[in-house]
């Protein structure tokens, strides 16, 4: 397996593993930015209704259309140590190298750092570690819609069109990721917002959404260079440059807007249409389980 893979997408062979989970969150914060050890020591309290962290890209949607997934629960029993082994829906995923990169994006978004799971495949045994915990239920219980949301905005949110590696700051209403001010106010350029259903069934057109932020639109700079699939595509203008439904622009810097509103204290958006507007009219379905995205200069 391709070693570069291994910061963002959370998948390693179990004989090659760290001492400690905690360890391992430290190496990968120390691969993005140093400045943020210190504040990821910090929990997020219950009454927290803001959110972002540091998340890594490289996924492309060729690999999740060609991977598809169910809601099902991923793991088929629990182990000791906080492990588990997963489910035989999961392990039919893992049959290809590129359903066990996608898979450990979703198990990095879905589960909490303190739950690794096993599976064994080719007679070798792989870890998988969850990391920001949007839908920590899903380890005994079918996805419920909110998790498959969640999980999926994450997912999205990690495309990436040129196939680099690229930080960026992940914001949204769920206590699953840590809220952080220092990383607020480095990573500044909004790049938009990413929302949609992932686990629909397998006979349908996967649900992918992302509208334009105000430092996408105003023109691409700094860490946006590398980060396009909330851009509307030239060519095909319904679409962004990564195949996600255009929505038109997030927020109220453009004359119309594709989401509701923006949370200035969590600085993220809020309701976000599954259309671009017409005529000062919301179109299309909305969706609350949204991820905005910001870049660092």
């Amino acid at each position: 397996m391709n070693e570069d893979l291994m910061p963002s997408s959370s998948v390693r062979h179990r004989e090659d593993r760290e001492p400690s989970r905690r360890r391992r969150g430290a190496w990968l914060l120390v691969l993005v930015a140093p400045w943020l050890l210190a504040s990821c020591a910090q929990a997020p309290t219950e009454s927290r209704t803001t959110a972002d962290v540091i998340m890594l890209d490289r996924l492309n949607t060729r690999l999740i259309v060609g991977n598809r997934i169910n809601a099902i629960p991923l793991i088929a029993r629990p182990l000791a140590d906080d492990q588990s082994r997963v489910s035989d829906s999961a392990a039919a995923l893992l049959a290809s190298s590129g359903g066990i990169e996608l898979f450990s994006f979703i198990v990095n978004c879905a589960l909490p750092a303190d739950v690794t799971l096993l599976a064994t495949i080719d007679d070798s045994e792989l870890e998988f570690f969850g990391e920001f915990g949007l839908a920590p239920r899903w380890r005994s219980a079918p996805l419920d819609l909110a998790g498959q949301r969640w999980v999926s905005a994450c997912v999205f949110a990690r495309v990436n069109a040129h196939d680099v590696l690229v930080p960026f700051s992940a914001r949204g209403p769920n206590l699953g990721l840590a809220a952080d001010g220092d990383e607020r106010a480095a990573a500044t350029l909004e790049e938009g917002a990413f929302y949609g259903n992932l686990f629909v069934p397998f006979d349908q057109r996967i649900q992918w959404f992302a509208c334009r932020g105000r430092d996408e639109a105003a023109g691409e700079s700094g860490g946006l260079a590398d980060r396009d699939c909330a851009d509307q595509d030239p060519a095909k203008p319904s679409l962004t440059q990564c195949g996600f439904v255009f929505t038109g622009d997030c927020g109220s810097f453009a004359a119309e807007r594709a989401c509701e509103s923006f949370s200035t204290n969590g600085t993220y958006y809020r309701r976000c249409h599954t259309a671009p507007p017409r005529d000062g009219h919301w179109q299309g379905d909305v969706f609350e389980q949204v991820i905005t995205t910001f870049a660092f200069p």
